[in-house]
């Protein structure tokens, strides 16, 4: 949902405790670029973060300015700010949750991953695009964005691999997008699997893609202590990304 009048100053407010923080954003910047410039490093490095308005709603970092004003009249964030104490002890790494790129044409991008490798868009709006396939994500950001933990420039990954369940369905399907493409379709064997790939162009960046279709005797997980992965994960096609219901309510506040 597109924030209006996103170059409008807002007066913004983070209460930690009996401490007030205040600082002056624009609408169409998020919760993130707010607090980064009110709170002390005291307050954010090495501290668990938790925000919410005075009526007890959850704020996400990545929440508009502007949508909080429209609604609650102006943006007033009540903070809680908890030391991380860490502790020792066994951990082990579950699998990728998302991973995050900047692009140059991030339109173009959603539409090639939505129409031709069939992922469902789950957020598109100013700050980002959500593309999601089951429990893993693909998140597109702009590049040359002022953003925080971001340089803005355009990602240069390598290649980006999918698991499909029809190999030869998926081949059929890039075909009909073969204008979006760059590539001979090249298919390559493993022992575990048969991989096709191919090649998408986003401004000066060319990602390779490859999707693979996993042999029948090489599926699942046979190690117990794997087998569980999945009950750790975030289903992403579940619902919506990053969007609380009060969001959708009618605009009523004067803040903005």
């Amino acid at each position: 949902m597109a924030v209006q009048n996103p170059e409008r100053d807002v007066a913004v407010t983070f209460r930690v405790g009996d401490a007030v923080y205040a600082t002056t954003a624009k609408r169409g910047q998020i919760v993130h670029e707010a607090f980064h410039a009110a709170l002390p490093e005291e307050l954010t490095a090495g501290h668990r973060l938790a925000f919410r308005l005075p009526g007890g709603e959850e704020v996400f970092a990545d929440n508009f300015l502007g949508e909080i004003a429209d609604r609650r009249g102006l943006v007033e964030i009540l903070t809680t700010a908890t030391p991380l104490a860490g502790r020792s002890g066994p951990w082990r790494n579950i699998g990728f949750d998302h991973l995050a790129i900047t692009v140059a044409d991030r339109a173009g991008a959603r539409d090639f991953f939505r129409d031709v490798l069939q992922l469902r868009v789950m957020r598109d709006d100013p700050h980002l695009t959500v593309v999601a396939t089951g429990p893993t994500a693909l998140f597109l950001f702009d590049a040359g964005q002022a953003a925080p933990l971001s340089d803005g420039r355009p990602s240069t990954w390598h290649h980006l691999g999918f698991v499909v369940d029809d190999l030869e369905a998926a081949y059929a399907h890039l075909q009909a997008h073969q204008e979006r493409l760059t590539s001979d379709f090249t298919l390559l064997e493993r022992h575990e699997r048969w991989s096709l790939y191919c090649f998408y162009r986003n401004g000066g960046v060319t990602f390779m893609i490859q999707l693979s279709e996993v042999k029948p005797a090489a599926r699942g997980f046979s190690d117990p202590a794997r087998a569980d992965f999945a009950s750790f994960l975030y289903d992403y096609a579940s619902q919506p990304y990053g969007r609380q219901p009060w969001l959708d309510e009618p605009a009523g506040g004067s803040g903005g």
